[in-house]
């Protein structure tokens, strides 16, 4: 390992451990996000909530069933504007 790579990952190192030393100090909750989100980024696996799962199940179930939006129901919502009604 060069000397700049061993440079590099020392910086990277203490940049970890400061952000991990804020992480620390934050209140209980905040610190049960911070290892959702580095849950994630280590394992790469999203676990959806109770509420997200009840949110999607019905569109899965169409799709299974082969129940998909027509080319005009898509265009319509996709050329539909943005922002409130």
């Amino acid at each position: 390992m060069t000397a700049a790579r061993v440079a590099d990952m020392t910086t990277i190192n203490e940049r970890l451990e400061a952000l991990f030393a804020k992480v620390r100090a934050l209140p209980r909750e905040r610190q049960e996000y911070a290892i959702i989100a580095l849950t994630e980024i280590t394992e790469g696996i999203y676990e959806l909530s109770d509420e997200e799962r009840a949110i999607l199940e019905p569109a899965l179930e169409q799709a299974k069933r082969g129940e998909f939006a027509s080319d005009a129901e898509v265009d319509e919502l996709l050329n539909k504007p943005w922002g409130r009604s």
